[in-house]
């Protein structure tokens, strides 16, 4: 028995970019309903969540995420939403773990989350990326903040709406994540951010041009991490201040401590003070003025 479609996603995931799959749960899709009246159907403002049926992803991940693999990868995708607003016959949805045009077979609401006393099990490393989060954004401020490896852009947004006199600059080197990043700061409404396709390697930003740097979680996953840092040294101003999250003893990169993350940072010509928030190293750093000369 074949299942018809009642709508299309629409948003800027393909297989490449599905690969790093956590940045997806805070990231939005549209989904395109196929007849008038669906919308008012399917969805209530009684519930927060809802259970989208969709294509499966076509990729595999490793054995470590099998768990994905089934819930995305087999004969059909299952993805938990959180249903955002509609426009007509669009539906805009936050968590959708489906590609770029990808059919949709049912929706139907995911009842859990609307339970005053709901109780859901840790997510691991989107825990520590929590406990991280509280902690440092309220510690970024600058007339001009650029996030470095920004994936999807919601921390991005976030530093933005925290910060609305500033401007707040996002750079991803896949070009479809930086068109997803757009998308997600129209939907959200924050219009003080500016997104770019670039390399941490080669920044599209002139030297000493910026207030403070940001890379999350992502220096790790890095084939040259004392390089990446002389850049973003390069494009800092003389007090400017780069703040960097790392985790400890992750499946991907090297297992630094604290410690290990001080030396490369130093090696790079900044003075560094670290933090140990739940697993995760932070870095605050500044270029070391007696290095200055160095690069200059």
């Amino acid at each position: 028995m074949s299942i018809g479609s009642i709508g299309t996603v629409s948003n800027h995931a393909n297989k490449e970019s599905m690969k790093i799959l956590a940045m997806w749960n805070d990231s939005f899709s549209a989904i395109e309903l196929g007849q008038e009246g669906s919308v008012s159907s399917i969805f209530s403002e009684e519930y927060s969540h809802y259970i989208v049926v969709h294509d499966p992803l076509d990729i595999r991940f490793p054995e470590k995420h099998e768990d994905w693999n089934k819930r995305f990868s087999n004969n059909i995708g299952a993805s938990v939403v959180e249903f955002l607003r509609s426009e007509g016959n669009t539906v805009y949805v936050k968590g959708l773990i489906a590609e770029n045009g990808s059919a949709v077979y049912g929706i139907m609401p995911y009842t859990a989350f609307d339970q005053k006393d709901a109780h859901f099990p840790g997510l691991g490393m989107q825990d520590i990326r929590k406990a991280v989060l509280a902690v440092v954004l309220p510690q970024i401020s600058g007339r001009k903040i650029l996030d470095i490896g920004c994936g999807t852009g919601s921390i991005t947004v976030d530093m933005a709406h925290m910060n609305p006199d500033s401007m707040v600059y996002g750079v991803e080197i896949v070009d479809g994540l930086v068109q997803q990043c757009r998308m997600n700061a129209e939907l959200l409404g924050v219009r003080n951010t500016e997104f770019k396709t670039g390399d941490i390697y080669d920044l599209p930003f002139e030297d000493s041009s910026v207030d403070t740097a940001t890379c999350f979680f992502m220096l790790h996953h890095l084939g040259d991490i004392p390089r990446a840092l002389l850049e973003t040294r390069r494009v800092l101003k003389a007090k400017g201040k780069l703040i960097t999250v790392d985790p400890i003893g992750h499946f991907h990169g090297p297992d630094l401590d604290e410690s290990g993350w001080q030396r490369f940072f130093e090696g790079a010509g900044y003075s560094v003070e670290t933090l140990n928030i739940g697993g995760a190293v932070v870095s605050h750093a500044t270029p070391s003025l007696e290095k200055q000369g160095k690069l200059d």
